[in-house]
Parts: structure tokens; sequence; C-alpha cells
């Protein structure tokens, strides 16, 4: 009962917050989309079926139009709208349309609210707080079990789920994409307390990821190591800072995790896990529909669908399967297409987030922000290996962090034409003081 009197006064606070502005109601549908509140309070089905971050993102949507924020079309939202249009006529051009419509309507949800956190968030300031909130929403409980493992039950394994990553490969991924954030924020705190309290939660939540036994959790792992052994500006520190932390959470794995992970480099000549072997046998089952279905897929999120009607083993691998591969999802739902759009949107924020490190290196007014970027790309590699082995191409978080990176090269132009403008007024100023000076010594002659 308390647990529920708690999440419902924070509820409350957020909606009350919410007409503070708009970016006020984009951290609580942050807060409710990631954190999932209704999950926590008992005897909550009434408001688990109101799906309050629907009404929530409705409210957002109309509270940025009537601040007065400009909606401009830019070449992300123009890249955003093709991928509506496309998945729209791929839902229209499926056999499933009927029992995939409501996957797509969630889906455009997603798409409005990435489109909006690239009008609402600003400032460096609301970027480091839109981190915060997307960081704390989903670490603390992973932290939370993080350390308790750690300090309680080291070594075994945390077979937990979660609302929004599933099982354990979604959980292993998604907290791993967490990681980078906190540690970003760590970077960029300058309070020792709140600083290292970043530290310990990146920690934790590093081994809440670790102790899932996740192969794929395992090379993203290995993914964000070498991320930021190779792409931080502070390369000795940052790989001090890695062995350390490798140092201290991989002991505690036993010898079964670390028979766990080496399946994965099993051929084919030798004994494979059942569960290695049909995800060849999905991304198969995946090139199949896209030669069949080129331009439009099979369908938005209708692989499983379709799956039987592919399936050329016959049923030995069962019935209406996932495909295990978000890149053969993406290619399998949408085409080649739908494909080349996803690549399109993944590789541009890769690339704002390498332009933004490069042009804020030198610049200590930008430090914070570039540490940001930095983060925000490496939660994109470490994602980007971890669903070549999951079904997370829609991921709501993976959409926010396409935003986000583009939201930091956005803030870094605003800088710079604000500081060229300032620049060209002083140099205004600074003519018409000679020009004055000039015109008084004539006077005066």
């Amino acid at each position: 009962m308390l647990r529920t009197i708690f999440v419902a006064v924070l509820i409350l606070i957020g909606i009350i917050a919410s007409f503070f502005g708009s970016f006020y109601a984009l951290i609580f549908y942050i807060w409710m989309a990631y954190f999932r509140p209704t999950s926590w309070m008992w005897s909550s089905g009434f408001l688990r079926r109101l799906r309050l971050s629907r009404y929530i993102g409705i409210f957002l949507i109309i509270s940025t139009i009537l601040t007065g924020i400009k909606l401009r079309f830019t070449l992300f939202a123009g890249l955003l709208s093709l991928v509506v249009v496309h998945s729209m006529l791929s839902v229209l051009h499926s056999n499933y349309s009927s029992s995939i419509f409501s996957y797509w309507t969630d889906f455009i949800q997603i798409i409005v609210i990435t489109y909006l956190i690239t009008m609402v968030v600003r400032s460096e300031k609301e970027l480091k707080i839109t981190l915060i909130a997307m960081s704390l929403s989903l670490g603390l409980e992973g932290a939370k079990q993080g350390w308790v493992h750690i300090i309680l039950h080291p070594g075994s394994i945390n077979n937990n789920g979660h609302a929004v990553f599933g099982e354990n490969n979604g959980v292993a991924i998604g907290m791993l994409m967490i990681v980078p954030l906190l540690f970003a924020l760590y970077q960029a705190t300058e309070r020792k307390l709140i600083k290292y309290g970043f530290l310990f939660l990146a920690i934790g939540v590093a081994y809440r990821a670790l102790s899932t036994y996740s192969r794929g959790g395992f090379l993203s792992f290995i993914a964000m190591c070498l991320v930021y052994g190779l792409r931080s500006k502070y390369k000795i520190r940052s790989v001090v800072m890695i062995v350390l932390i490798v140092a201290l959470l991989l002991p505690m794995l036993p010898q079964a995790f670390w028979d766990r992970m080496d399946t994965i480099t099993v051929s084919e000549g030798e004994t494979r896990e059942r569960s290695s072997a049909s995800r060849l046998h999905f991304w198969q089952v995946a090139w199949e529909m896209a030669k069949e279905n080129p331009i439009f897929g099979v369908g938005h999120l209708a692989y499983a669908n379709a799956y039987d009607y592919y399936d050329f083993s016959r049923g030995l691998y069962g019935s209406s399967r996932p495909v295990h591969s978000s890149w053969f999802g993406v290619l399998a739902d949408w085409g080649f297409p739908g494909l080349i759009l996803f690549l399109s949107i993944y590789f541009y924020s890769i690339y704002s987030c390498a332009h933004v490190q490069n042009r804020c290196k030198n610049n200590p007014e930008l430090k914070s922000l570039g540490i940001y970027s930095s983060g925000i790309e490496a939660s994109l590699i470490t994602c980007s290996v971890g669903i070549s082995f999951l079904t997370l191409q829609y991921l709501e978080m993976l959409w926010h962090l396409f935003a986000l990176a583009v939201v930091c090269n956005q803030i870094l132009h605003t800088h710079y034409a604000t500081e060229n403008g300032e620049l060209k007024s002083a140099a205004v100023n600074t003519d018409l003081l000679e020009r004055n000076d000039i015109i008084s010594i004539d006077t005066a002659n």
C-alpha cells in the first residue's frame, strides 16, 4: 500500500511539473516510459490499461505547440518522416495488417517523441537533465540488483526480466546502453558526492548486465570498453578506469559464465548450442522474406507472423519465432529501403556525435558537451553489437539516443552561431566607435 501511495505521489508531481513547460513534460514522459511506475503499484491493472505515457505524449505535443517552440524541418526530421511513411506502407501492403497495426501506432508515438526531443532539448543543461532522467529511470533498479549480487551472491546468474528490455539478453544490452551515459555524467559532474554516485551506479549496472550470462551482452561489454579506450580524449585515464572496473567485475564470474561465453566461437563442425544454430536459420528466413518482398517487407513487426510461411526447416526450431537480429528484423519488416533508412539514421547519429567531439576537443567551454556526445556514441555502438542478436530495433531508448545525438550537434551549432553573432556585434560596435572618434576629431578641427 505504501509503495502504491509513493508512486502515485510521484506521478502527481510529474503531472503538475508538466504544466510548467514542454521540457518538464518531456522528462515526465521519459520517466513514465522507462521506469514504468504502474508496474510497481499493487492493483494497478486499470492504470496499465490506461497507458498514461500516451496521454503524456499527447500533452507534450500540445505543450510544445502552445509554448511557441518553433518546429523545424531538419535532415533528421526528414529521415523520421520517411520512416513513418515507409513503415505505414509496409503495414498497408502486409498480409497481417490487422494484427500489426497496433504495433505500428505504438512505434509512431516513439517517432513523434524522438522528433520532439530534438525540438525541446535546446541547451547543454537540458541535455544533462535528460540523460539523468533516462539513466536513473532505468539504472537505479539495475544498479541495486547489480550491487546486491556483487555483495551477497557474487557470480550467480540473475534471471530477472525487465519491463522495458524483456528477458535476460534484452536486459544485458539495455543495461550496457545505460553504462556509457552514467560514465559520461560521472566525467562531466564536478561535485564529488554526485560524481562518484554516478560511477557507483555505472559499476552496479555493468555487473547487472554481465550477471545475465548473455553472450550478446558480453560482446557488447567488450565493444563498450574498446570504444572508450579508442575514442576517449584522455586515453590513459580511460584505459586505467576500464581496467579497474574489469578487474573488479570479471573475477567474480564463475567458470559456468566462461563456459557459456566459450560457445560464442564454436564452429559449424563442432557441437553448437541449439539457440546459436537457430539464429543463423532465422536470419536466412529474414533474407527470404526480403527477397520476396524487397520494397515494403512483410510488414512492421510482422516477422513472427510470417515466419511459419517462410520457414524452410518445416518447424525444426518451432513456430512464429522472432528473428533475433534487429538488422535482419528491419530488413524483413520494411524491406531493403527500410533497412537503408534505419542505417542512415544510425550512421547520421554516430556522425553527429563524432563531429561534436572533434569540435569540442580543444574548447574548454564545450568540454561537457563533448563528454555527453562521447557517452551517447558509446551507447549507440554498444547497442549496435547487442541488437545484432536481438529484436530491439523499435526499442524506444534507442530512438531517443538517435535524437540526443542530433541534439548535441544542434547545441554545438547554436553555440558557434551565438559566438559568431557576438563577434560580429562587437566588430560593428568597434567600427561605430572608430567612426565616431574620427567624426569627433574632424569636428574639433
